[in-house]
């Protein structure tokens, strides 16, 4: 198994194959064209990561990790996507797609980073508890948004 950071020249097509299945199977409606525009302009952002396992010549796992700029932190970032196939599930996968995207936010001078768990997927893969034994913890912040 390995794990490689894609740039904007590397073939996307097996991380946007993993991104549009992770979508699918969590309810999320953002469509595969607009995960492949996406992840598209991620790959070639030197403040964004974009991570594919690979074993036995196929896709199985991927990870997105994106640096922002603030006064409270200085580069701070976020998890945004970390999915493994199931039937590559419980063998320290996710923890390795985890650590490289550390290795990617230290090597750019991070503090910390965030992931934002959903309701439904933390209650049906109990993510809360599974982020928590990776340090993870909740600072009793609340996240609003507003789409543009």
């Amino acid at each position: 198994m390995s794990i490689r950071r894609l740039g904007a020249g590397d073939d996307l097509a097996p991380a946007v194959g993993l991104l549009g299945r992770f979508f699918a199977e969590e309810g999320f409606a953002t469509d595969v064209e607009t995960i492949a525009r996406h992840a598209a302009i991620m790959s070639g952002l030197e403040t964004c990561g974009l991570f594919v396992a690979e074993a036995q010549g196929e896709a199985i796992g991927v990870a997105t990790v994106s640096l922002e700029f603030g006064i409270e932190y200085g580069w701070w970032a976020e998890l945004g996507d970390l999915y493994v196939v199931p039937q590559w599930r419980g063998r320290g996968l996710s923890l390795a797609l985890v650590e490289a995207a550390e290795t990617f936010l230290r090597r750019h001078g991070a503090s910390g980073y965030q992931v934002t768990v959903t309701p439904y997927a933390s209650e049906a893969h109990d993510l809360a508890s599974y982020y928590a034994r990776l340090g993870f913890a909740g600072e009793g912040r609340i996240i609003l948004r507003k789409l543009l």
